[in-house]
């Protein structure tokens, strides 16, 4: 298998796709990781990194979904 990298440079950052609009995340946007106790991991799609005016929906139904963890989706 090839490797087709650079020698020397910057080390390759680490891009995000915002969970709810699915577009890439860069270095100057603002973005906030919203953590659902019922998905820790992100499997369900529901915890992860989202653009903070994405992610404000997210956000209050995280915190009415963490007071009652038992709550499935």
């Amino acid at each position: 298998m090839a490797y087709f990298g650079t020698i020397g440079g910057e080390p390759p950052r680490r891009h995000f796709s915002c969970l709810a609009c699915k577009q890439p995340i860069t270095d100057g946007q603002h973005s906030t990781r919203i953590e659902f106790q019922s998905d820790p991991d992100g499997s369900a799609g529901l915890s992860g990194v989202y653009h903070t005016a994405c992610g404000r929906p997210y956000q209050s139904l995280a915190r009415v979904v963490n007071m009652n963890p038992w709550a499935r989706f």
